[in-house]
């Protein structure tokens, strides 16, 4: 198994947060609980399940970007061993139960411990790559 691996699995998990996102914009102009040109600028009331899609789709691009760079300079510098692939998938893993726990909006201590196990691994991930490099 390679590195490549589970950052096509955070590319995955972010493309099914980006469809969920795009399903609940369309269901809610439909719906007529949005108007189509509150997108311009997100102006004006959107319901909480539109916003928390938003919200999650986001942050599929504040951390998980660090996670993309990590993976990228292992993949180039072609310095990556198993424990590497270990982190990087525990990162995943971290991230998917963090989004079906955020999904129904669940108990905030509960993603906060997901979110902080999927920071962990991170920053193992790149404590590690550092030492390796220097």
């Amino acid at each position: 198994m390679t590195i490549v691996h589970p950052l096509i699995g955070m590319v995955v998990l972010t493309l099914l947060v980006a469809i969920r996102l795009l399903y609940f914009a369309i269901n809610s102009t439909l719906t007529g609980k949005v108007h189509i040109k509150q997108f311009r600028i997100y102006d004006g009331e959107f319901p909480k399940y539109f916003q928390s899609a938003r919200q999650h789709y986001k942050n599929m691009f504040e951390m998980p970007i660090l996670f993309y760079i990590l993976c990228i300079l292992l993949i180039i510098n072609n310095n990556y061993t198993q424990f590497d692939v270990i982190l990087a998938w525990g990162f995943v893993l971290f991230r998917v139960l963090h989004s079906l726990a955020r999904i129904p909006n669940r108990d905030v201590n509960l993603r906060f411990g997901l979110f902080t196990g999927s920071f962990i691994m991170l920053v193992i991930g790149w404590i590690n790559f550092s030492l390796k490099i220097l």
